[in-house]
């Protein structure tokens, strides 16, 4: 009996030790799928307790096709997915230089809707076709099927939304409209706009063959025809309810940024941000009410729009749950300031003054001075364009790894 007993214990000591060591890793990749990713590793003791994971998630989402809108705060989305993926190690849909994806004779020019033909030849090639990539976050003309042939199965798509109006002002200011009309914005839609029923007094072409009327929508993937067919209008409109799994509405942000972390099954820690590429107030253009009204006829289709997914935002959280939600965006907005008492030394104007990374492409909008002795800091701060380069450079290097074997 001794000798049997000796016998078990032989065999049994090992399979009990595997089964702790199992659960043990166990744990720690649960854990680890909530924490692995922190830019901030001080908060993770105080958040992690109440971390309230979507019931119906596995696990995170690996694969994001973000569509970035003009002037709809589409920077700060796409900052808050460029650290996630970064610290991700993932593979960034992006050509070999420059911060879009348009055509590659002109990749500024967003006149034509994305194709996968566009991103062969990168230097990264051979690793992407075996690894896949993993986000699609850069300015680009939508084209569902051509993106759904790059990111594959699996995919989220996002993309945020803002009221036609605010989002033209900012686009007629910020990129400077007002040089190729010789007037503001106010005297370009008494001169340009008020027609009856929202129509234009004149022809109005885009500028750079791409920037203009109801944005939003030729973002999305309409031509110059389209936008002014209402049939076309709400076939689009119906189909990117089938395609995104979530339309974000900027002056919803942090409603939309809860549901985004749900979508997506991100932990909210990962989703803090500053708010980037926002124009400085003596920038932003006040407009009379007669020139907002004669914008909204105008911009109709953009409306259209706006308003039907401003309604399924307020579907979603509904679903999400009223109390859950507020206790979320409460969360999320002490985390937010947490970040920014942590990180930001100064919120500036004088961006030319500020270190080369930080230094936004428009003189037009703030810049942080960020606390570089703290490294997670960075990257909630660089300028958008730098950002972009700093992920190329990363990707570079993971193909050169990625050779070697």
């Amino acid at each position: 009996m001794e000798m049997m007993n000796r016998t078990l214990c032989r065999f049994w000591w090992p399979v009990l030790i595997l089964l702790v060591v199992t659960l043990v890793m166990v744990k720690r990749n649960w854990i680890g799928y909530v924490t692995s990713y922190y830019e901030h590793q001080d908060l993770i003791p105080n958040v992690l307790p109440d971390i309230k994971v979507n019931p119906s998630c596995t696990r995170p989402v690996s694969k994001v096709g973000f569509m970035k809108t003009h002037k709809t705060a589409s920077s700060t989305v796409q900052n808050i997915l460029m650290r996630y993926g970064m610290n991700s190690e993932w593979n960034f849909v992006m050509l070999s230089h420059g911060t879009h994806l348009g055509p590659p004779r002109n990749q500024y020019s967003l006149t034509e809707q994305f194709s996968s033909s566009w991103i062969q030849n990168v230097p990264w090639e051979a690793m992407t076709e075996k690894e896949g990539y993993n986000i699609f976050a850069l300015h680009t003309k939508w084209n569902q099927l051509e993106v759904a042939k790059v990111l594959g199965e699996g995919t989220k798509y996002v993309t945020i939304l803002r009221d036609p109006v605010d989002a033209f002002e900012s686009l007629y200011n910020y990129l400077d409209f007002k040089s190729e009309f010789n007037m503001d914005l106010e005297q370009f839609v008494l001169t340009y706009v008020s027609g009856s029923g929202g129509s234009a007094k004149k022809h109005i072409p885009r500028i750079l063959g791409y920037l203009g009327k109801n944005q939003q929508l030729w973002d999305l993937g309409l031509d110059e025809d389209e936008l002014e067919n209402q049939e076309a209008v709400q076939k689009k409109i119906k189909d990117i309810r089938k395609d995104f799994d979530l339309v974000m509405i900027s002056e919803d942000f942090h409603s939309s940024v809860v549901l985004l972390s749900n979508t997506l099954c991100w932990p909210l820690e990962n989703l803090t941000s500053l708010e980037i590429n926002a124009r400085k107030k003596s920038k932003v253009q006040k407009l009379s009410q007669e020139a907002r009204n004669a914008l909204k006829g105008w911009l109709w289709a953009d409306f259209m729009l706006y308003d039907f997914f401003k309604m399924e935002l307020e579907r979603k959280k509904i679903e999400y749950g009223e109390d859950n939600l507020k206790k979320s965006v409460n969360t999320l907005k002490k985390l937010n300031e947490k970040l920014k008492e942590e990180c930001v030394i100064d919120v500036v104007d004088e961006t030319d003054k500020l270190s080369d990374d930080f230094v936004p492409w428009s003189k037009d909008v703030q810049g942080f001075k960020i606390n570089e002795a703290k490294t997670h800091c960075k990257y909630y701060g660089v300028a958008e364009n730098q950002f972009i380069e700093y992920l190329r450079k990363l990707q570079i290097e993971r193909f050169s790894s990625w050779k070697k074997g």
